[in-house]
């Protein structure tokens, strides 16, 4: 029988970021083909609760630098302790440090196979990836970004995916959706929210905001933003997917250092929601390719760009078409499945 560990942080608990979600529908797809897995969540945010089939590495405390020596320590543990039951790891995290670097070793010496997904973006040091058995890339950028650094038998593309029978398209009530905000504020300008903002204080368009934390929610509350609704719940799919399917654009201007393949804009192109993106992300060369939206340059217009994009309705019937030919959560959760296989 094929055993695997999942690893990543706040794995447990709701499903509201890309890595949980995916190791979500992961876990469906093992309990159906009788694949014995366990779940390793670090924890950072979420509430610490019994699930099936996992085991949460605790914070003990909210103290960052603490958190992280604790679980520095707890982590290579528990592996050692899973080794005697299981072979292979598929990874979802963020390995750019030295201690990942000795933790993957580690973990080779004693015998794992590390599967390993990119998830974040372009500014990480990638050399913990070296001992990687393979490395799994979500868009065509990643891959030739890495492509420079490691073999190309390591690597491989398997896109996220969106449940095409949650995420559909409907008749479109609303111009703009922000459906991922993050947590803190001092982490708006890495995402672009600060001219975000700017534009929807101007009032010109009908939107919705949907927060993940009281600060946000609150900032946002108080930022003079105008015939916008500002949603504060972690929703499930079916409740966002109703959100979602209404709105004609979403706007996602990350950086260099942010997620290459946001799960919101995934969910939202299988919508129909056309994508306002940057060049930082794997995402912008999919949405120049199949024209799905437009690439915000740095000090360009964000107004023109949305009032172009607006005006276009083959954007949202692209993005739908990409989504069904590449989004498929039945196809690409196949493909990790092979890899323990």
């Amino acid at each position: 029988m094929q055993k695997a560990i999942l690893l990543g942080t706040d794995l447990h608990g709701d499903q509201s970021e890309l890595a949980a979600k995916l190791v979500n529908d992961l876990r469906k797809e093992f309990d159906l083909r009788k694949i014995n897995y366990k779940t390793l969540s670090i924890q950072n945010r979420k509430e610490s609760r019994k699930e099936k089939n996992t085991l949460i590495v605790p914070r003990f405390t909210k103290l960052s630098p603490l958190r992280k020596i604790i679980q520095a320590f707890l982590l290579p543990i528990n592996l050692l302790f899973l080794r005697t039951k299981y072979k292979n790891i598929i990874t979802f995290w963020t390995a750019d440090q030295k201690y990942h670097s000795y933790l993957f070793a580690f973990l080779k010496k004693i015998g794992y196979v590390i599967n390993f997904t990119v998830i974040s973006g372009y500014d990480k040091k990638y050399s913990a990836l070296a001992y990687c058995d393979s490395i799994i890339c979500q868009s065509e950028k990643m891959y030739n970004h890495l492509i420079k650094k490691f073999p190309s038998k390591n690597l491989r593309i398997i896109y996220p995916w969106a449940n095409m029978s949650i995420f559909n398209p409907s008749k479109k009530e609303y111009d703009i959706l922000i459906p991922s905000v993050p947590y803190k504020v001092r982490d708006f300008k890495e995402r672009g929210m600060e001219k975000i903002i700017e534009l929807l204080k101007t009032g010109k368009f009908k939107s919705k905001v949907i927060f993940r934390s009281q600060e946000s929610y609150d900032y946002f509350k108080n930022s003079g933003v105008r015939n916008t609704e500002l949603i504060n719940k972690i929703l499930g799919e079916k409740e966002l997917a109703k959100i979602m399917a209404k709105a004609k654009v979403i706007p996602l201007l990350y950086s260099k250092g942010c997620p290459d393949m946001p799960l919101s804009a995934i969910e939202g192109m299988a919508c129909g929601c056309a994508i306002i993106t940057t060049s930082e992300t794997g995402l912008s060369e999919i949405i120049q390719k199949n024209k799905c939206g437009a690439i915000h340059k740095e000090g360009s217009n964000l107004l023109i760009d949305l009032k172009k994009v607006l005006s276009i309705k083959e954007f949202s019937l692209n993005a739908v078409k990409f989504s069904r030919n590449n989004f498929d959560k039945k196809k690409n959760v196949k493909e990790y499945v092979k890899l323990i296989e």
